[in-house]
């Protein structure tokens, strides 16, 4: 069977932002975190931009997280007005997500961007390219030809089309120091979700899993290191070049009911979809483990034999890793009501089952199942169903 993968080029280490310079943009648009609105950085890479002969940078900072495509229909008249050749996005999944939603609509402005599909034809690069600079260590969207939206309704949308992935990831790892503890934390968790999810999905290819084994191994020896002691560069750098590895391995073998599951409870939940994503996959781990065993096995000499000897020990040193960042182990413990997340709960499971990530989970679920898989969240429970 063929086999595509797909990967933007990669600059990586201090200064990659400098590249910028020799990209030659002259009508370039920044869309940028709205907490990085008049910063030094944001400054940093406008100034980059501006070293061109008769370059004009362009800003929009008009962006969610978790963005609606209703929040992108509100910036597309930003975006023609400022006529780029080139979309920069300077922030974190949310951030970069947007850029590819707006650079769709932009270019094609007749397609809706719900039909997106990979066997759509969408031409990109006839009128703009895309670079993604991203600011924190996690979403790996700098590396993916995805981007996660939502309908009006609060159902998950993916645009998903090899054109969407960016011409160049600049991964300067400076960039993601000041961002807050619990930002940290909720990346980290979703950096571990992708390589993890990654390995065990019924899509995966021997490119993809040497990126998530990569990824994997890496951010299990820096997290810990970095509850001891946040400062440490190098591992903070390590981190940050695995979360691209982790969102290339994703992109290219697809998730699982992890992710399914944080995306559909989003809305119902308030949580960050990370945080979601760090409570989950333990217990997603278990419930793949009678299927994805072979896989998970495979992990036993770049990670040591304890972590797939058994159902839990996945799941447990996943926990172990993620608990001195401050991520619940339970649903309950994250605040989640039982019966306020009950009430979209039937909405949240129909919506979930039907994912691509449900369908390339090495064992695909019945809505029964993921029902299951929620209580156990909720209580903290072994699955051993």
């Amino acid at each position: 069977m063929q086999g595509v993968f797909t990967s933007p080029r990669v600059v990586f280490g201090p200064g990659a932002i400098e590249t910028l310079s020799g990209l030659g943009s002259r009508r370039p648009l920044v869309v940028a975190d709205p907490a990085l609105a008049g910063s030094i950085r944001l400054r940093r890479v406008v100034e980059e931009l501006e070293k061109v002969d008769g370059a004009v940078a362009s800003t929009f900072s008009d962006v969610t997280i978790g963005p609606t495509i209703g929040d992108v229909e509100r910036g597309v008249d930003s975006v023609r007005s400022a006529a780029p050749d080139v979309f920069v996005a300077f922030g974190g999944g949310s951030t970069i997500d947007t850029a590819k939603a707006l650079w769709v609509r932009y270019v094609r402005p007749e397609i809706p961007l719900e039909t997106i599909t990979p066997l759509v034809e969408l031409g990109l690069r006839s009128r703009a390219g895309l670079i993604a600079i991203p600011t924190t260590s996690g979403s790996g969207s700098e590396a993916t030809w995805t981007a996660e939206l939502r309908a009006p309704d609060g159902r998950p949308v993916d645009l998903a089309t090899r054109e969407l992935v960016p011409d160049w990831a600049l991964l300067d790892e400076s960039l993601a120091h000041s961002a807050p503890p619990p930002v940290r934390a909720d990346a980290a968790a979703q950096l571990l979700g992708h390589a993890v999810e990654a390995i065990g999905s019924e899509w995966a290819n021997p490119f993809s899993d040497a990126a998530a084994r990569d990824a994997l191994a890496t951010a299990l020896t820096a997290l810990p290191k970095l509850a001891k002691h946040p400062d440490d560069d190098d591992a903070r750098g390590a981190l940050h070049h695995a979360a691209s590895l982790a969102g290339l391995a994703a992109s290219n073998a697809q998730l699982g009911v992890a992710h399914a599951l944080a995306r559909a409870l989003g809305p119902s939940t308030g949580l960050a979809h990370g945080r979601l994503v760090g409570i989950l996959l333990p217990y997603a781990t278990e419930f793949n483990y009678p299927s994805a065993r072979d896989r998970y096995t495979r992990l036993t000499g770049p990670l040591g034999p304890p972590l797939a000897a058994n159902r839990s020990a996945l799941a447990e040193r996943l926990r172990a890793v993620l608990a001195p960042l401050g991520i619940p182990k339970t649903l309950a413990e994250a605040g989640v009501d039982r019966l306020r997340a009950g009430s979209g709960r039937t909405l949240a499971i129909a919506h979930a089952v039907r994912t691509p990530s449900a369908v390339s989970n090495p064992r695909v679920p019945s809505e029964e199942e993921l029902g299951r898989l929620l209580d156990a969240a909720w209580d903290g429970a072994a699955v051993t169903f």
